[in-house]
């Protein structure tokens, strides 16, 4: 699920610098119904396939060759580092009874999520008009 919060997140924080106060107001109000649509997503993932999967980003640091330039010509090399990230991505096994019993704990819990970011929303558009 890591590896989705992360572009989620970035992609809210690009929206949210565009976005009117109203919509920045809307947003935010239904961050509980996007969170439990997200987690039943996963979840019944995790049910089709019968595991889940756990994603962990690790650094690791790789050397390149840089040039060494004095005078406009090339004297020499020596080793860059720069780090990169990379996720890896492990099976993780799962009870499925379980996962179905917490998926119908996430559909259960939705619609009091739609119905709190409906009025939050019509709240927004109250004290936001456009």
């Amino acid at each position: 699920m890591s590896r989705f919060i992360l572009p989620l997140l970035t992609a809210l924080a690009l929206l949210a610098a565009c976005a009117t106060p109203q919509e920045r107001c809307i947003r935010q109000g239904a961050t509980e119904q996007t969170r439990l649509l997200g987690e039943i997503k996963v979840t019944e993932g995790n049910i089709a396939r019968g595991y889940a999967i756990h994603r962990q980003t690790l650094p690791e640091t790789v050397f390149y060759r840089c040039r060494r330039i004095h005078d406009g010509k090339v004297v020499g090399y020596y080793p860059c580092p720069e780090t990169i990230y990379r996720t890896i991505e492990t099976p993780v096994p799962i009870v499925v009874a379980e996962e179905r019993k917490k998926l119908r704990g996430l559909k259960d819990a939705l619609p009091g999520a739609q119905d709190r970011a409906a009025e939050a929303a019509a709240q927004c558009r109250l004290h936001y008009p456009e």
